[in-house]
This record gives structure tokens, sequence and C-alpha cells, in this order.
């Protein structure tokens, strides 16, 4: 593991915990992490000097915390691949993830995934090759995707996940245009009696389910809309699209038909605003509309060269 990820660096201050094992716990370290911390090689120094869990602190003590060493799983084998990466630091890498790859394997060691090609990526840059998935997309969606690169950044980022310091947007082109042309879709979501791999409108077991919407452009019979994501249910932007009678063009599970000018469904996360958990700074990411939904969008203008 990349020795600057594993050391984190505080310093106490008025508000803070006077208790190690506290101050650790404010400070967002979930129980898993103060298990590994205590007993998988882990260390506490407060003011140079190692320290246990109840050490009792004071104002303007300094703690550095080394993080133990992750033994990275061999369910996911490395592979080799493009990886477009839009963002890399010691605690975070985003990639732009093509159509047609899914995120993670569906059985181990089973295909080349997304998960896969980040690890081989990892391993030839001889960093730690554990997988934490933030994020992950459909198969057959595009764009940025979210790995952490330690278990601690994945317990950071999962805690702000579905916050305002996490925000996910999209872009998808869906059949017909849509009234209003802004709103919220807010209809809950479940697992589809009929299909376990589909999710439908369930008002009686399904969870809540929020997705704003915007109108970016309209096309004769099209339109093309920016979302957000407020929640994050399976297939949310798609099952909400089709329930209100405006389903992604291509994407032929929830349409019901088959459309001859993309093979996937027209759904991009264009966008990611992140407060980044460790050094707090905004991340302002995107991924550029790859050539299939480039080429959709010629297509529904109407232009000659669609």
């Amino acid at each position: 593991m990349n020795k600057n990820n594993r050391i984190l660096k505080f310093t106490i201050g008025e508000n803070d915990k006077r208790n190690v094992r506290k101050f650790l716990v404010q400070h967002k370290f979930s129980s898993s992490q103060l298990h590994n911390l205590k007993n998988k090689g882990g260390l506490i120094f407060v003011n140079h000097k190692q320290r246990h869990f109840d050490f009792k602190l004071k104002t303007g003590d300094e703690i550095l915390v080394i993080l133990n060493s992750e033994e990275p799983s061999d369910l996911i084998a490395p592979m080799s691949g493009p990886v477009d990466v839009i963002y890399e630091d010691s605690y975070i890498l985003v990639v732009n993830k093509p159509p047609g790859i899914a995120s993670l394997p569906a059985k181990a060691k089973s295909g080349k995934t997304m998960a896969n090609l980040v690890k081989g990526y990892l391993l030839a840059k001889k960093e730690n090759t554990t997988i934490h998935l933030v994020t992950r997309l459909d198969r057959n969606t595009s764009g940025l995707m979210v790995f952490a690169k330690t278990s601690y950044a994945h317990s950071l980022l999962d805690q702000i996940l579905h916050s305002e310091d996490f925000q996910k947007f999209y872009l998808a082109m869906t059949y017909g245009q849509v009234k209003p042309e802004s709103g919220l879709i807010d209809l809950p979501i479940g697992i589809d009696p009929n299909a376990f791999y589909m999710r439908n409108i369930d008002y009686q077991k399904g969870k809540p389910s929020r997705t704003i919407y915007e109108t970016v452009e309209n096309f004769p019979d099209a339109s093309l809309l920016k979302l957000k994501l407020l929640t994050g249910r399976t297939h949310q932007i798609r099952v909400h699209l089709s329930a209100i009678g405006h389903p992604i063009i291509g994407d032929d599970m929830y349409s019901g038909k088959v459309d001859a000018r993309i093979n996937r469904q027209a759904l991009h996360c264009y966008r990611l605003n992140i407060v980044h958990p460790v050094t707090k700074k905004l991340l302002n990411l995107r991924a550029p509309l790859p050539s299939d939904m480039v080429m959709l969008k010629s297509v529904l203008r109407g232009e000659k060269n669609g």
C-alpha cells in the first residue's frame, strides 16, 4: 500500500473528544476500522509517542495514525486494459467507464469488469490492489465511477454518499418531450415480482426514491435531460423515467423495444461534485459525452452527419 495514504495527521481542538478512541470515532472511524487499527498492525502516536486507545488527550496534541496495511482479495483478478482516469490522489480514484462493461464480476473471477481493470492498473503502479468500489454503474451505462484506495477512505465516502457532499449528475436521452421541462420524480422503487433483475414502482414495499430532472434540449420527439440523484436505488433513473412515460432511448428492458439508433440505454454519469473526505476540497469532476450518445444527439437533431 502507498505509505502516503496510510498516514493521517490530526491536531486536537477545543471541541474534540479527549480520549483517543472517542476522538477517532468522532472523525468517522468505523468499528471495523478501529478493530483493524488495533489488531492488524495499525499504530497511533500522540506527540511522537506511541499510545493506546484509552490515552487521554488535551488541546493542541498532535495525533499521527498509521493505518494497517491491507491484503487484497484474490476473488477479483487483475486484468490489463485501458482505464480512463479522470481524477486520482492517494485516497480516491475516479474513472470514466465505457458502455458495455460491468462494474463488478457477477461471479468470482468471471469476465473483464472495471474492478478487474482497476486492479490491474493499481498493480502496474505498485499500489495496494484492494478494490473498494464506492459507486457502480449498470453495464450499459457509461460515465464516472469512484473507487477508494483504502478502507478508511471508503468508509468516509460511504458516509457522505447520499448527501450534498457527494452529488451525482447524469445525462439521458428519452423518448418524447418531457412536460413539465423540470421537476422532481418522487416514486418508491421495489423489486419487480415478475423479474428479480428488474425494478418497478412499488407503493407498498418500495424504498423512497427521488430524482431531480431538467430538460437541456428538446428534439422533435425526444428530450435530453440532466438528472441529479437524491437517492441511489438500482436502475433508479431508468425506472423513474419509464414511470413518467419517457423511457430512455435504447433501454429495451424498460421501454419494451429495441432502438436501432443506439445499442444500449442512452444514459451517462457526466458529473460528480464531491467534498474530498480527507482534504475537504471540492472536486468538480466531469466525463465527456461518449461517441454513441454524441451520434444519437446528432440524429435526434436531424443533422445530416447523424
